[in-house]
């Protein structure tokens, strides 16, 4: 019997203990390199701009000729998942390296139940734009005088 509760202690502790260790998720903002697989087979490579926003992040993976494409995504334990629409609605997952690497795979409506394969490496920190205000500011009231051209007087 005590054996027994002995071993119902440890198996309810083993679960708590793993969960301390965890700790809370690494922040992920960064500019990284990117280079994974098209549906088609070939490859293809990007700049990839991940940006904290409370709960959340915003991806945004910037193509040759600066073709855009913008996502939402959030940060469970050691995973990344990012939606977004790139030619149909689509969705990537990464799992977060030790080193800072993020091993994506990724697919979209369409690819018949395919998946890709995408890998982020980290090259740099992003340069964050403070978010304008919630609240609309009130157009000025008073009208504006126009101003004189340089050397005429009004």
């Amino acid at each position: 019997m005590a054996r027994t509760l002995g071993l119902l202690l440890l198996a309810l502790l083993v679960p708590v203990h793993a969960f301390a260790e965890e700790g809370a998720p690494v922040d992920l903002s960064g500019v990284y390199a990117c280079k994974g697989q098209n549906p088609d087979g070939s490859p293809y490579a990007a700049i990839v701009e991940i940006v904290k926003r409370q709960d959340t992040y915003v991806v945004r993976w910037t193509m040759p000729q600066d073709v855009q494409v913008t996502g939402v995504g959030i940060q469970s334990g050691g995973v990344l998942a990012v939606s977004y629409v790139g030619g149909g609605p689509a969705i990537v997952v990464y799992s977060v390296g030790e080193d800072g690497r993020l091993d994506g795979t990724w697919t979209l409506a369409g690819a018949r139940g395919a998946v890709f394969s995408e890998i982020l490496t980290r090259v740099g920190d992003v340069l964050v734009v403070p978010e304008r205000s919630a609240e609309p500011r009130r157009p000025s009231r008073q009208p504006r005088r126009p101003q004189p051209a340089p050397g005429v007087s009004l």
